[in-house]
């Protein structure tokens, strides 16, 4: 409901234009003036699975005939679109002498880096050798030194066991 407020200085309740109370209202649809209704579920996941399958298609077309006429018909049909596209590598003929120079020395470079890791994974597989053959050596030194260490107990358990008690003080004082 729509209430008016206490009037302004100077101004009377009457001078103030017209507002209407909010209401509210039904957006018209096509053929009268009721609510408008949703189509059913059903209707609305066919529509939506065709056009999917309307732009698949179409993906798949586009697909095709990119694939069957190539490039070469996209630079034909649009040049603007034809900058877009990869370009092939140029002929080593076609290379201006200026961009050869520039690339010498890089190739030196590379080659020299190629050499070095092929040395290093030379030396790698060395030291991997060299650590399996410490790794045997190690092994054999430990149960070398398992045997001494069994045999020098197997020659002092036997004195051990032969050998008199030592005599408590206490008996030789009774």
């Amino acid at each position: 409901m729509y209430t008016e407020s206490p009037p302004l200085t100077g101004r009377v309740s009457s001078d103030r234009p017209y507002r209407p109370a909010p209401r509210t209202s039904h957006r018209p649809s096509a053929f009268g003036n009721g609510p408008r209704k949703r189509p059913s579920t059903i209707r609305r996941i066919s529509r939506a699975l065709a056009r999917f399958s309307v732009v698949a298609l179409v993906s798949v077309g586009t697909t095709i005939v990119w694939q069957s006429c190539g490039a070469g018909m996209v630079k034909a049909l649009a040049p603007t679109l034809g900058r877009l596209l990869p370009t092939d590598a140029p002929s080593p003929a076609a290379i201006s002498t200026e961009v050869q120079a520039q690339l010498k020395p890089m190739a030196l470079d590379v080659a020299t880096m190629k050499r070095s890791v092929e040395q290093f994974a030379t030396n790698q597989e060395q030291v991997a050798h060299k650590e399996d053959q410490l790794a045997q050596a190690f092994a054999t030194l430990q149960a070398a030194k398992q045997d001494i260490d069994q045999k020098i107990l197997a020659l002092t358990a036997p004195r051990a066991a032969h050998a008199l008690p030592p005599k408590s003080p206490q008996l030789s004082a009774q």
